[in-house]
């Protein structure tokens, strides 16, 4: 027996050790769930699956890059999904604008929601932003491509303007008197034609009938209401209209006298309308920065029939009035539609120097409409009666339409042109030139408030207060001298007692215009504008003071407005694990704001503005819907890539827990195996060791 050196403990320690490192090794296979716990336990494999997991983690964060681009690209494209609604609406405006039935305030207003729609265009650009960074700005657009689309639509919009304004000297005249009635003759012909023209339109209005005291709807054009129409129309076009404007003409020379020349677009729109006691009514609409387009709507319900010499004295002394309200649209813009700086309705004229002038032009209507005499004043009234009767029906800022504007506003207008005819005289010669030189004033830039300064020594403010006072005795002069009448200084009865004779005159005759100095010409078809058209060598409209400042405003001609050219290069999204730059795909939002659209000078105040911003529209429209397109194109691939990311992720998983994750069931048997052999082991130690007590006990005994 040998005891120095216990081999067979030896041996079993050793055997021992060996299968206790191995249940170790499965116990912490078992535990962590990685047959790789440490570059030992597999060098190879762990280099291979440490570079299968950072492409892993990386196409993870990667599939979240692509993720949170489908979300910037829905952000952007729920944005000009609204953006989309308003240039919809936008062309519904611009569509409505273009019909020859609005009148000048109703395309103001119109315009008024279409600078609304352009200002919140310009508000969703703004502020639309996905992390803090922003999609429609142009910040993230394809360099270049702003500049290339506006390429494009301007020489798309220049072909359309070129083809609409080419269409529209297709139409032909048919002349109404001199050399050329009964001759046709094209815009281009006319404008080779010397003198001063007048130009008609003619449209039916009735789209009702009176039933009684009623009016009921029926369909299509009511033959019996044309036919009388049809009857009136020549009376106007060839006596009452043109004798109206010759007259306007020759009583405001200074004024007026640059019109001597041009071509005046009158468009005629006969109505009936029962329930209403309106004679005629004229409408305004601009055609660009020299012309102007003008609608005279007559009603006939208000006229006897067959017409009394009473019922067409009505109708001259009104048609001269509303033709009178033309010809300051003409000179007197600014004041008259409040134009400044672009915007309108800012700064009129007060509606009794609007109204007051015309009835200084067309004078009272003597058969029970006259203002003056519904005041109270005659000329038997005294100057304490005057003041009272003014004070009762005052001048005020801001009119409503009824006495103060048309019977005070006429003899405060009338004391103004006294005054600047030197405040001597109420002979209508004297009170011509008076008006004359105020309107004239105004027209070359002074403001209303300038004038009546100059001539009154007041404010315009004080002026309207104190007028009843300041006015009262030159008012019973003019009383004395009109004979009580409402003196009209351009229909030829200044004083009321040429009415009263036993063959009284016409305020206008009822002969026709014949001769070269006035032309008269009828555009062939309905509905459409003629807009006045002025030499080069005389004066343009949009000017003349306003009720203020006196500040005079030139809008140029239609412009195509160049789009706004962006500097953005785009958003790149990562959506791979290495830095080839074929990971990358790159997002392009242009611009979309109203000026990178090009609808920023959308303008709807004209029949032609309102007819080329149609096809302006429709362009933006369609670079909206191109945008949209490519930003759904951009989600369907980042769609895509999400998904071929994950069949990616999906499979280098599963390679990689075959290099790295512990096989639980053939561990469990190696596990259960070594366990069993280190139980094994023990024993066999335990039992090696007692083999040597023997020796002790030899050693005892």
């Amino acid at each position: 027996m040998i005891i120095t050196h216990n081999l067979r403990a030896m041996n079993s320690q050793r055997q021992l050790s060996i299968v206790s490192g191995t249940v170790s090794k499965t116990s912490e296979k078992l535990s962590s769930g990685y047959k790789i716990n440490r570059a030992a336990d597999d060098a190879a494999g762990l280099s291979i699956s440490e570079k299968m997991r950072k492409q892993i983690r990386g196409l993870t964060k990667a599939t979240e890059n692509a993720e949170d681009g489908i979300s910037m690209v829905q952000t952007a494209d729920g944005a000009l999904n609204e953006v989309h609604d308003m240039l919809q609406r936008m062309n519904e405006l611009c569509v409505q604008a273009a019909n020859g039935t609005n009148s000048i305030s109703d395309r103001l207003n119109i315009q008024d929601e279409v600078s609304q729609l352009i200002t919140e265009i310009d508000r969703v650009a703004e502020t639309t932003k996905f992390n803090e960074i922003n999609l429609l700005d142009g910040s993230i657009a394809k360099p270049g491509r702003n500049a290339y689309t506006t390429a494009i639509n301007n020489r798309k919009l220049e072909a359309i303007k070129d083809k609409y304004d080419k269409d529209k000297k297709n139409f032909l005249l048919t002349g109404l008197n001199g050399a050329y009635a009964g001759k046709q003759l094209s815009l281009d012909e006319l404008a080779e034609l010397d003198g001063t023209k007048l130009l008609y339109t003619i449209n039916y209005d009735f789209s009702t009938i009176p039933t009684g005291n009623q009016v009921s709807p029926t369909d299509g054009l009511n033959q019996a209401l044309k036919t009388k129409a049809d009857a009136l129309i020549p009376v106007l076009q060839n006596s009452i209209v043109p004798q109206a404007v010759q007259s306007l003409l020759a009583a405001y020379p200074d004024t007026f006298g640059y019109l001597n020349g041009s071509s005046i677009g009158i468009g005629l729109t006969m109505y009936e309308d029962p329930n209403s006691s309106v004679l005629a009514s004229a409408g305004l609409s601009f055609g660009g920065s020299d012309t102007l387009g003008f609608n005279l709507s007559v009603n006939m319900a208000t006229l006897s029939d067959p017409m009394t010499k009473a019922s067409r004295d009505d109708l001259e002394v009104t048609i001269v009035h509303e033709m009178m309200h033309t010809l300051m649209y003409e000179a007197l813009t600014n004041g008259m539609t409040g134009n400044v700086n672009g915007e309108f309705q800012k700064d009129t004229f007060p509606q009794w120097f609007i109204e007051g002038m015309a009835q200084t032009a067309a004078g009272g209507c003597y058969h029970g409409n006259d203002w003056v005499a519904g005041l109270g004043i005659s000329s038997s009234s005294t100057e304490a009666d005057i003041i009272n009767a003014i004070n009762r029906a005052p001048l005020t800022q801001s009119g409503s339409g009824g006495a103060s504007d048309y019977g005070t506003g006429y003899l405060a207008s009338m004391y103004l042109g006294y005054m600047a005819a030197g405040g001597n005289s109420v002979k209508e010669a004297d009170m011509k030139r008076g008006l004359d030189t105020i309107l004239n004033d105004i027209k070359k830039g002074e403001s209303l408030d300038d004038v009546v300064k100059k001539y009154t020594g007041k404010p315009l403010k004080s002026f309207q207060k104190e007028f009843a006072t300041m006015g009262a005795s030159f008012v019973k002069d003019l009383m004395n001298e009109v004979q009580d009448g409402t003196g009209g200084v351009a229909t030829g009865s200044y004083n009321v007692n040429t009415l009263n004779n036993a063959n009284p005159d016409n305020i206008l005759s009822d002969n026709n215009v014949t001769g070269a100095a006035l032309q008269l010409f009828q555009l062939s078809g309905t509905d459409q504008w003629i807009f006045n058209k002025y030499p080069a060598d005389q004066m343009p409209i949009y000017n003349g003071g306003t009720a203020t400042n006196g500040k005079g405003y030139s809008d140029g001609p239609l412009e195509i407005a160049a789009n706004k050219r962006a500097t953005g290069f785009g958003s790149a999204l990562h959506v791979g694990a290495d830095a080839d730059m074929t990971n990358k795909v790159h997002v392009y939002i242009d611009a979309m704001d109203a000026e990178s659209l090009g609808v920023d000078k959308v303008d709807v105040r004209t029949v032609d503005f309102a007819s080329i911003s149609i096809e302006r529209v429709a362009l933006a429209i369609a670079q909206v819907s191109a945008q949209r397109s490519e930003l759904g194109a951009y989600q369907n691939r980042l769609e895509h890539t999400v998904n071929n990311l994950g069949n990616i992720v999906e499979n280098t998983t599963a390679a990689e827990s075959q290099i790295r994750d512990t096989d639980m069931a053939k561990e469990m048997v190696k596990y259960s195996n070594a366990n069993i052999l280190q139980q094994a082991g023990q024993s066999m130690l335990a039992q090696t060791n007692q083999s040597n007590q023997g020796v002790l006990s030899l050693i005892a005994s």
